[in-house]
């Protein structure tokens, strides 16, 4: 049977990781001692990390739903913070070294706050404007790369990201 989101509540949560290194939620109740993988999953607004925040089994089904970091147990508190800070992590460009055409893919060279990187783009996924002056880029694996705001750039950095924005 599965269980809902409704099933657990957040003071109630117990998170562990295995020696395997995976999150795991011990269940409550009349299934007290079942374990169930689990990821944590910020939702909507980014903006507001410590809010919303989704807890969901191998298949991507919510089974617990934290409205506020302030309402698990300080241990699996520690647990969800450590996860959200691995799956949210953003590389900041602070610098765009080199910008290269290559038929349907651009090579992007960058500085970013976690070193050097050099990553690969398609040419239709153009970076995006988000409304607070930030800007996304996705590479070709799925990965992130955020601009904090443009001003943030140098002259060069700006001219060679100018003709790439739409």
């Amino acid at each position: 049977m599965h269980q809902t989101a409704t099933d657990f509540r957040a003071k109630n949560l117990h998170l562990f990781r295995r020696s395997d290194g995976r999150l795991v939620m011990r269940s409550p109740g009349k299934n007290a001692g079942n374990e169930i993988p689990v990821q944590v999953v910020c939702c909507f607004p980014w903006s507001i990390p410590g809010e919303f925040i989704s807890v969901r089994d191998d298949k991507g089904h919510e089974v617990a739903f934290i409205e506020s970091l302030d309402q698990p147990a300080d241990g699996t508190r520690a647990l969800i913070r450590e996860e959200l800070v691995d799956r949210l992590f953003i590389p900041r460009i602070t610098a765009i070294e080199a910008i290269e055409d290559d038929l349907e893919l651009l090579h992007w060279k960058v500085v970013t706050d976690a070193g050097p990187r050099t990553f690969l783009t398609a040419r239709g996924e153009a970076p995006r404007k988000l409304r607070n002056g930030m800007i996304l880029i996705k590479d070709v694996g799925n990965d992130l790369y955020a601009i904090r705001a443009i001003a943030d750039l140098d002259a060069r950095s700006n001219r060679l990201l100018w003709a790439y924005l739409d």
